[in-house]
Order: C-alpha cells, then structure tokens, then sequence
C-alpha cells in the first residue's frame, strides 16, 4: 500500500510538471511593432536582416544574451545552426543568384573559418547532427534557367561532414507531389530539419499549396523511415522534434481559434492531443525539452521550458510497470511448513 501511495505521489508530480516551467528567460531579443517573426533554434533565437538587409544576422543565445551579429558577403542568408561547440553555420544562396548557394562556418566569435560552396543546390534549411555533421533540407536550381527549380530529379537532403565534405544526399525532389518545392520556404519557419539522435525530421511542402505539409523522417544513413500528413494543421502551425524521438505540433482550431498541442503516435499514424499543455507560443525543442514563447507582441521575449508530456508519460508507465511487477511477486519469502511432532 505505501508503494501505491509513493507511485500516485510521483505521478502527480509530473502531471503538475508539465504545466510548470524547468527554466524561464526574459531574452534581449525585442519585438517590435511590424517586425519579422525571429526564428528559433535548440534555445537560440534569431533574426535575418534585423541591422540590414537579408545577409545580416542577429542571434541571441538561450540565456538571453546577444550571442553573434555579423554580416555575410556571400549572399543572402537562408538559415543558421549552431553546433555544441559554438561553431555557427550559416546557409546562403538564392534563386538566380551567380554564386547559387553555399555553408558559412564561424567560430563562437563569429570569425568566418571555411565556406563550402554548394553550387546550384541551396541550402534553404540545416541542423547539426550529434557527430558534428551538418544536414541541410533544400532546392536545386535549373541547370539552364537558374531563376526556377530543376526541371530534373534531384536529392532534396545533403550530409556535409565536419571538415565540409559531402557525405551523403538522400530523398528524391520526385519523392513528393508536384507543386511547391519541398524545402523553398523562408529562414523563419523553423524546424523545417532537425536532427535528433537516430533520425532527421523534415517539414516539408506537399502540394501546390501553403497549406500541404508533410513530415518525413530519415534515419541516419538517409533511409526513409515515415510519412505523416500535416494538412489539417494550417494556421499559425509550429513543430518540435525532441532529442528522444517525440514530435508535437502547435496549430490554432479554425472554429474556435484556440491554440492546441498535439504529438504524434508512430504505431497507429495517429495525432493525440496533449492535455493542459503549457500556454504560450511553441518555438521549438531544446534537446528533450519543448520551448514556449508569449504570444507575439512587442517588447522583450520571455521564453520558458518544459518537460513534453510524453516525457513525463514514459517515467509514470515506467514507474507503474515496475510497482505492477512487485505486486505479482514473488517479493514476500515463501513460509517454511513445520512437521507436527507427537
């Protein structure tokens, strides 16, 4: 009985965690009236063109502080990444552009150290791998008319290795539907790849529409591991891959416009609704934690952590199959009978 008491103790311990904050910062980073949403990345934040034009970059870092502010001359920036060793890598390129596309890499100063030049491929979206790899999601250009997607099949991922080498280039452009290209989306919608451990997850156009998304998983070699639809999230919708695997999606309902979280169950394809999940925006995923912002409104941003609901599901079933095991025993000594003797 006093096991069953410690357990339901513990698990409203975490059904109180999840709608309580692990880590609360009141960042630099300042909205103001008719300015870009900042972009977000694992506990950074971050802007394009805040101090300029499209090759400036502002990145504020998860304590708050301003990290990095530095202008690239190579052309216009599509998204950033920043490595567990400070290292910043920096996608530019654009659609006609003479130089295409190409990865800056800079030290935590924000010195510029190598360029890898990626030629007609751009790569619009990049997140680093465990292994210091970098992964990039992007478009190619045409061979013949460089102001248009390639009119040819191509590899939509890359694998760059630390010392800027391609190691790798998976999922076929003919993968998806006709229509928008898959990764030709702007450096404010995050999450559009994140590498997570064992797997790369990407937000994906699918369609000839805004509103048709996908999210495609790949292991680490590149091989496809899902599919899932994303269509009925099309309003103010944000996505967060956790380091252990969890997905969730924030989208407001069309009818009654409230904000909801979701996250999604591999085994039945199915997206189940995180209950009392933490007020605010959803940014992104900081490692295994999910980082929420106030709504947009102008002033300092004020970011909080959590632990995801799933999280805390996996430590109550753990925590309960281990009490349901002790009780079917055998946990008591058995009794040693004792012969009557006359």
């Amino acid at each position: 009985m006093f096991r069953l008491i410690a357990l339901l103790i513990v698990f409203g311990h975490c059904s109180l965690a999840a709608n309580e904050s692990i880590r609360e910062v009141t960042s630099q980073a300042t909205r103001v009236g008719n300015q870009l949403v900042p972009a977000f990345y694992q506990g950074y934040i971050y802007w394009v063109g805040l101090a300029g034009g499209d090759s400036y970059v502002t990145i504020y870092a998860p304590d708050g502080h301003l990290a990095l502010s530095f202008e690239t001359q190579n052309g216009a920036v599509q998204s950033i990444a920043i490595d567990a060793d400070g290292t910043t890598a920096v996608a530019w390129g654009s659609w006609s552009s003479k130089k295409a596309g190409g990865i800056d890499f800079r030290d935590s100063s924000g010195t510029l150290t190598r360029t890898i030049q990626t030629g007609r491929y751009l790569p619009a979206h990049i997140s680093f791998a465990e292994d210091h790899s970098l992964w990039s999601f992007g478009c190619q250009l045409d061979a013949a008319d460089g102001t248009r997607p390639d009119q040819h099949d191509y590899l939509t991922v890359r694998k760059y290795q630390p010392n800027g080498k391609e190691a790798g280039a998976y999922l076929p452009r003919s993968s998806f539907p006709p229509g928008l290209e898959p990764a030709d989306v702007s450096w404010q919608r995050s999450s559009s790849i994140t590498v997570a451990h064992d797997r790369v997850g990407l937000w994906a156009y699918s369609g000839d529409s805004g509103n048709q998304t996908e999210w495609v998983e790949l292991d680490s070699n590149g091989n496809l591991l899902g599919r899932w639809r994303l269509d009925q999230f099309s309003w103010d919708t944000k996505i967060a891959l956790t380091t252990d695997g969890h997905l969730f999606v924030q989208s407001r309902d069309s009818k009654t416009k409230a904000y909801r979280l979701y996250t999604l169950d591999r085994a039945s394809a199915t997206w189940q609704a995180v209950e009392a999940p933490p007020s605010g925006r959803l940014e992104g995923a900081d490692g295994n934690t999910l980082v929420f912002s106030d709504f947009v409104k102008p002033g300092p941003m004020h970011v909080r952590w959590y632990q995801h609901p799933s999280g805390l599901t996996s430590v109550f079933s753990a925590a309960a199959a281990r009490y349901f095991r002790w009780l079917r025993g055998p946990h008591i000594p058995p009794v040693k009978s004792r012969s009557r003797h006359r």
